[in-house]
């Protein structure tokens, strides 16, 4: 239920940029890309019920995107997340550290 609640803080945030988008142009559509960093599936779920209960008339669909790292042992590409029922650790597949700098999937995106 944790893991929820950390949710709740970026799907708020997202709608906050969805509704101020809505309000200043009309647009109707969103893609959200959320780093597998993220519980995408509660994420998603989330924002669905979250843009019904504010009543707001716009469709978001939400895109899984990998997260690349540029690790310090030399490797660069996709990151291994961690079990999203533990802390989440982004670790380098070629070391199994933690020592790689985010390269892609950093951050949610609303397109």
């Amino acid at each position: 239920m944790i893991f929820l609640a950390h949710e709740v803080k970026y799907v708020t945030q997202t709608i906050e940029k969805i509704m101020s988008e809505w309000s200043k142009n009309g647009k109707k559509n969103f893609t959200v890309r959320v780093p597998k960093s993220h519980r995408v599936k509660e994420f998603e779920m989330l924002l669905k019920q979250m843009l019904i209960h504010y009543q707001v008339p716009v469709r978001a669909m939400v895109q899984e995107v990998t997260v690349e790292i540029k690790c310090r042992c030399g490797y660069t590409g996709e990151a291994r997340v961690s079990d999203p029922e533990s802390v989440i650790r982004i670790l380098c597949p070629n070391c199994n550290k933690n020592n790689g700098r985010v390269i892609v999937g950093k951050e949610i995106e609303i397109l």
